[in-house]
């Protein structure tokens, strides 16, 4: 293995042939990528930014992109600092690699966000709006189970891996969901409760689906058990939890949610700045920014009528019938349908059943963004007006190229609603030409 002294670890090139998993190479960072490590050439280094030189640990070499760890600082930015969390030091060492971001000032996450944007996904926007809190401000968190009976933990995957990590004490989370899961997976193990592991054949628990309100705790323990006898022996022991419901999901994949839920104990909704919540309903991570985001995203929206689709909950079909004539929400997941009084619908079927075209169009889609088939069918009914809310970029990307043909992108404003992270949420709005 190389050295990593400034003497013995060689400048990595791009002409250089491919390294060997273990090696440790010097890099001089070009560019931030989407999931928040930085580049040099076909290289990935966690925990390294643009403009720095680091020395990297290579973990792995693919076909496309080699992928490593930072072990070493030669030059940092001038923004570096001592994360608040250190246990991402080490990917080997079991515990939470910590966010990506957690290494900058936040000020300087903001910049560096900014020309990401623009860079990977020709995205300009102007000053990211900075969140109120940088840590501790998360209110809704799903922490995937890992490990047999006596042995559960709660986490998530480290970064750029399928290996669990555990998330004790989580300083993003809001207080009251960190102490609320480590008393949950506390409890699991003296129960004997284990995670559901594929690879074993083995049925159990999922993930937790903790939300607050800030004074109360709303749980959802996600099983691929069909029978939650041993669920409901645990919920009674989850003191921290002012709610406590189960929800059965058999299928693989990451959509750790069922179509239904069973209130186990306690509360059955949260009332989160007057939009209530259930166990499965959907939550903005950082609701305090969200409540800016929302009313941005109205804004400018005349008193006609509106498409409000993928709704969610309704935070924004609150907003619309506060002043529009008429508003119409569309929602995909049945619970959320449920308290908006509409049948549970997708935006291609909504949309594609419509015939007169609606005065604006409000819009809050998954990450991939809009998609080809929303796209057509809004450039077919032609609303005055389209605002979205976009919680990814690439997606919105190729959302304004297709509406381009009809549609003029009036503006778009980034929002940090995710401090920490490389996550940015956007809105645009678009005016018809």
């Amino acid at each position: 293995m190389r050295g990593v002294s400034r003497k013995r670890t060689p400048m990595k090139g791009q002409d250089d042939p491919r390294p060997n998993a273990g090696d440790r190479l010097a890099f001089q960072v070009e560019a931030l990528m989407p999931a928040g490590e930085g580049a040099c050439g076909r290289t990935r280094i966690a925990g390294a930014f643009p403009g720095e030189r680091v020395v990297a640990r290579i973990e792995h070499v693919g076909k496309h992109a080699t992928f490593a760890t930072t072990v070493k600082v030669e030059r940092g930015r001038p923004g570096r600092r001592e994360p608040p969390c250190l246990r991402h030091v080490d990917l080997k060492a079991g515990s939470c690699t910590g966010c990506a971001l957690m290494a900058l000032e936040e000020s300087d996450q903001r910049s560096l966000l900014r020309e990401m944007m623009l860079a990977q996904h020709g995205l300009e926007v102007g000053e990211v709006v900075a969140a109120p809190e940088a840590l501790g401000y998360r209110w809704s968190a799903k922490r995937i189970a890992y490990g047999g009976p006596g042995k559960l933990r709660l986490g998530s995957f480290m970064r750029g891996t399928n290996r669990p990590a555990d998330m004790k004490g989580c300083l993003v989370d809001h207080p009251l969901i960190a102490a609320a899961a480590d008393e949950l997976a506390e409890a699991a193990r003296d129960l004997g409760v284990a995670a559901h592991d594929e690879e074993r054949k083995r049925l159990g628990l999922r993930a937790v689906w903790l939300r607050t309100n800030g004074t109360q705790v709303l749980a959802t323990l996600v099983t691929s058990e069909a029978n939650d006898d041993e669920l409901r022996r645990l919920s009674p022991r989850l003191t921290l939890c002012d709610g406590v419901a189960v929800s059965f999901h058999r299928e693989g994949g990451n959509a750790l949610r069922g179509a239904d839920a069973t209130l186990l104990r306690g509360i059955e909704a949260l009332n989160v700045h007057g939009t209530q919540v259930g166990p499965l309903g959907f939550l903005q991570p950082n609701p305090e920014v969200a409540e800016r985001m929302y009313d941005d995203l109205v804004d400018g929206i005349g008193s006609g009528r509106i498409f409000d689709l993928y709704a969610g909950s309704g935070a924004t079909t609150r907003r619309l019938k506060a002043f529009a004539g008429e508003v119409l929400p569309c929602e995909s997941h049945p619970e959320g349908a449920s308290s908006l009084g509409v049948e549970a619908e997708t935006a291609e079927a909504f949309l594609a059943r419509r015939t007169d075209a609606p005065d604006a169009v409000i819009a809050n889609p998954p990450r991939k963004g809009l998609g080809a088939a929303v796209t057509k069918e809004l450039l077919r009914l032609r609303p005055a007006r389209i605002h979205v809310m976009a919680c990814g970029p690439a997606g919105l990307a190729k959302d304004i190229a297709a509406l381009a043909e009809g549609y003029r992108l009036e503006s778009l404003q980034a929002y940090d609603t995710l401090p920490q992270t490389p996550h940015l949420e956007l809105i645009a709005k678009f005016v018809r030409i």
